[in-house]
């Protein structure tokens, strides 16, 4: 789920922009939650709960730049937009560190090409996962997040979440290993890819492994030893790394 906050005291501009970015991430089967602010104090207190926010410069109380100030003070990552009439605010925006900057009239095809930069910084910065749900649509999961992967037949696959939640995807485990295997995914049986950053323990005597949510997947007999090296090379690799 992302969030996306939007701040301009023009009634028109704001749902002008939110039926664009809502019709962006809709094609892109990301859910999405869009607030709309009137003014700029309303939104500072708020700015650490958004992924991204498109400020206009030009509003009362508190203009835009003045805003991103007090932003960067706390927060240096969040993602700033600004959205003006005027073309004399490119210097003071990019002093604060702005995402990008759109003129008004809003273009469409330009927050298209915002939008599609930020998903695609967003997924490489925090490993995000794109999953690819069997109803067509796409969501967001942290790798971290992701205990393991498990097979359900006519290339479905059951996403195992730590909160243990399942997310039903339309896909192979062959697809997801080489996808994931470079995040330590592996496949400790023909039905189950995990992640080694989720599991606790290798309880041995009854081949399970034992993730820290407290579920468990099952190791085939043959994959014991190489579950077994695997698992104490990546513990080695993350204390020297400490």
């Amino acid at each position: 789920m992302l969030k996306i906050g939007i701040a301009d005291d023009e009634r028109k501009a704001v749902e002008e922009l939110s039926e664009y970015v809502k019709d962006f991430m809709d094609k892109k089967g990301i859910d999405v939650i869009i607030d709309r602010y009137e003014n700029g104090i309303k939104l500072e207190d708020r700015s650490a709960l958004y992924d991204l926010v498109f400020l206009d410069i030009d509003m009362p109380e508190m203009n835009g730049i003045e805003l991103a100030q007090k932003i960067r003070l706390t927060n240096r990552k969040l993602r700033i937009v600004y959205v003006t009439n005027y073309k004399n605010y490119y210097k003071a925006a990019f002093m604060v560190h702005a995402y990008d900057y759109v003129e008004k009239p809003i273009n469409r095809e330009k927050i298209n090409e915002i939008l599609t930069e930020f998903l695609k910084e967003k997924r490489d910065e925090k490993h995000l996962a794109i999953l690819k749900r069997t109803d067509g649509t796409n969501c967001f999961a942290d790798i971290s997040d992701i205990c393991y992967f498990e097979y359900d037949g006519n290339r479905k696959v059951k996403v195992h979440m730590y909160n243990k939640k399942c997310i039903n995807i339309s896909t192979t485990l062959k697809t997801l290993e080489k996808e994931y295997g470079k995040y330590g995914f592996v496949s400790p049986y023909q039905s189950y890819l995990v992640n080694l950053a989720r599991v606790e323990y290798f309880d041995i005597r009854n081949k399970l492994l034992i993730f820290d949510n407290g579920t468990n997947v099952e190791v085939a007999e043959k994959k014991t030893k190489e579950i077994q090296a695997i698992l104490a090379e990546y513990y080695h690799e993350r204390l020297e790394d400490k």
